[in-house]
């Protein structure tokens, strides 16, 4: 039978895959030659049946939309950007799901297993950033609802608030995630934190926050436990501002944005 796109889109829409790979249409079509298959895929993008994505990536433009302009659901395009590596949505993106945030990105962050080819891929307007962490850091995840239909797979609420702290660069600043961890306090399981605060094993994500926890009056016996596992060197509290300003020796912070500056934000 020959191949053509409706069969090729019915093929794929069948499997619930609105995103193909071309290794995929090879698979499904042995007896097309490889050829065939890469001409019928241009023609059908030429014709605006299928948007290119990134190479080898493709997806299947809906009707009514404009293949120009058309992208999937971020969150949902995620899993296929991944080059065989493990993955969950992270950082900012992953306080987006939580509703932590009230600035959204037009950048999507995704934990990797595995060091990417590019770290950064733009489709559209949309940049998805790839963060590569090793088996240390790499867990923590799981499906979370992004609507009433469809799950994604994310770091999970106390996992999220680990990762920002280790890389707050990536979270906004450490104002964003002072407000983070403030709004969620009734939800945090502290417990949790504290063991994957130990597993992460991380000295600035130690001092962070416990540092972040005493300022913001959020009491849990953490704290204590944090204050026993800090060493004595000193860790810079926001990574995106100079390395200047007070040292806090309880914590051993340096801290280089004032408290005020932290707290008021709380309420803005």
């Amino acid at each position: 039978m020959k191949l053509d796109s409706e069969r090729l889109i019915s093929q794929f829409m069948e499997q619930d895959h609105s995103c193909f790979h071309i290794e995929e249409v090879y698979h499904e079509f042995p007896e097309v030659s490889r050829g065939a298959i890469r001409e019928l895929l241009s023609d059908m993008a030429n014709r605006g049946k299928i948007s290119r994505l990134k190479e080898g990536l493709y997806v299947i433009i809906p009707l009514g939309e404009t293949s120009s302009i058309y992208i999937p659901e971020w969150h949902q395009l995620t899993k296929h950007l991944v080059e065989s590596a493990e993955y969950y949505i992270g950082y900012y993106s992953a306080l987006q799901i939580h509703n932590l945030i009230t600035q959204p990105s037009l950048k999507q962050q995704i934990v990797v297993s595995k060091q990417q080819k590019k770290s950064k891929l733009k489709i559209r307007r949309i940049e998805f950033q790839f963060i590569y962490h090793n088996k240390d850091h790499f867990f923590g995840s799981k499906k979370i609802w992004i609507n009433k239909f469809d799950k994604v797979l994310c770091s999970d609420l106390e996992k999220t608030i680990i990762d920002c702290l280790f890389k707050p660069e990536y979270a906004g600043g450490i104002v964003e995630i002072a407000k983070a961890i403030y709004e969620s306090k009734e939800n945090l399981d502290f417990g949790k934190l504290l063991n994957y605060t130990i597993q992460f094993k991380s000295q600035s994500v130690i001092k962070r926050l416990g540092y972040l926890l005493e300022l913001l009056d959020i009491r849990t016996d953490i704290t204590n436990s944090l204050l026993t596992l800090r060493s004595n060197s000193y860790a810079t509290l926001d990574t995106e501002l100079p390395k200047e300003g007070k040292r806090l020796s309880r914590w051993k912070i340096l801290k280089n944005i004032d408290e005020e500056t932290i707290k008021s934000a709380l309420y803005t």
